[in-house]
């Protein structure tokens, strides 16, 4: 099981891009997402690199592309990719980054057991509105120390 990946800095370029896929991908613009994140997958190692940030980002994307195939009634790349992406996803539950990841592999398992039950033939009848968001939220800057502060005496 990976490791919790360490905090980012909340003002680092990776953070501005991770926020920006997220955006992205509930704005259901899953291509750009895509895009966005493969940036921050591939500057985290890609496949040789970090493996618990690498495969958290890896499973985004791969979460992304999987919405972005059944959009266009694509059955097996959806399910392909949305059932990689449970995989990668699910050593970090229940958050990591301050990305709701209890929340997402749950929508994502529900939305790929629709799918497989819909098959390809009927692709086209998937509920979109069951198309999950990813929770998100800036977690909170860790407190520094205070230079130059004096105690009271």
């Amino acid at each position: 099981m990976p490791r919790q990946p360490t905090a980012i800095d909340p003002d680092s370029p990776a953070w501005q891009a991770l926020a920006k896929g997220i955006q992205e991908f509930n704005s259901w613009r899953f291509y750009d997402c895509h895009e966005t994140l493969e940036d921050v997958w591939l500057e985290a190692g890609g496949k040789t690199g970090d493996a618990s940030l690498a495969n958290l980002y890896q499973g985004l994307i791969k979460v992304a592309a999987g919405f972005h195939h059944l959009l266009r009634d694509n059955h097996r790349g959806a399910v392909s990719l949305l059932a990689d992406s449970l995989r990668l996803l699910e050593p970090f539950r229940p958050a990591a980054l301050g990305i709701d990841v209890e929340r997402l592999v749950a929508d994502v398992s529900a939305a790929l057991e629709a799918v497989r039950a819909l098959g390809p033939e009927r692709i086209r009848e998937f509920d979109r509105s069951t198309i999950p968001a990813v929770g998100f939220q800036r977690p909170p800057v860790p407190a520094r120390g205070r230079s130059g502060s004096r105690r009271a005496t």
